[in-house]
């Protein structure tokens, strides 16, 4: 009798192991359906996109550029024969004279130091070799607007926004359409944007399109 009910036991219980397969089975595909509608609700708030943008266009800014003044020699990072230097002759400035020992003599005009003394976060450095270090900043990218947001996949949004630049004063005297740097030659204007902190700072908004996809930082540019 005891070896019946011991019989019967084992006999009801495993007839417990397929039903437990399949309610594990079943809360799986659930689950796996729950996932799939929670990744196609995900979408970015414009709030979020801006923050992102805003975040994207604060690198690397400000554009700065750097020059010397003293005896400035030619193996310098910076030289005297750089367009920056040649652009700050041409509006009165600097003052640059002698090549002789491949260094030239770098002064400030009154002009020059008024045009400092004007920008009260350009600190002198004094260098190693002698000669002070001045470093301008140019200017910085605001975003304007966010134009459109369009959905490329689960957790990826194209972004489309306008940005443009909000120049310093230094920047006015670096922009490439001023007056002044259209006076200088071509190849010095092309220097001035390729190396030297040129750009175009009074142009029209620029519209750009780039991919933000979600990661645990928040919205992150796809890579």
């Amino acid at each position: 009798m005891f070896e019946q009910e011991l019989e019967m036991e084992k006999k009801e219980g495993s007839s417990y192991g397929p039903l437990v397969v399949v309610i594990l089975l079943v809360g799986l595909f659930i689950g796996g359906i729950g996932v799939v509608i929670y990744q196609s609700n995900i979408a970015i708030k414009p709030s979020e996109a801006n923050t992102a943008i805003e975040t994207l266009l604060k690198k690397n800014m400000p554009v700065t550029v750097t020059f010397h003044t003293g005896k400035v020699s030619y193996k310098n990072t910076d030289i005297p024969t750089d367009a920056q230097y040649k652009l700050l002759e041409k509006a009165g400035y600097l003052k640059i004279t002698g090549t002789k020992d491949f260094a030239a003599n770098v002064e400030l005009t009154p002009a020059g130091k008024n045009f400092l003394a004007s920008m009260p976060e350009v600190k002198p450095v004094s260098e190693k070799d002698g000669t002070t270090g001045y470093t301008l900043p140019l200017a910085t990218r605001k975003l304007v607007a966010i134009t459109k947001i369009a959905k490329l996949g689960t957790r990826k949004f194209e972004v489309d926004y306008t940005w443009q630049w909000v120049p310093t004063k230094a920047g006015d005297l670096f922009d490439v359409a001023g007056a002044v740097a259209q006076s200088l030659p071509v190849y010095e204007r092309s220097s001035l944007i390729d190396r030297h902190g040129g750009a175009y700072y009074h142009a029209q908004p620029d519209t750009v399109a780039i991919a933000l996809v979600k990661s645990d930082e928040g919205w992150v540019p796809f890579k």
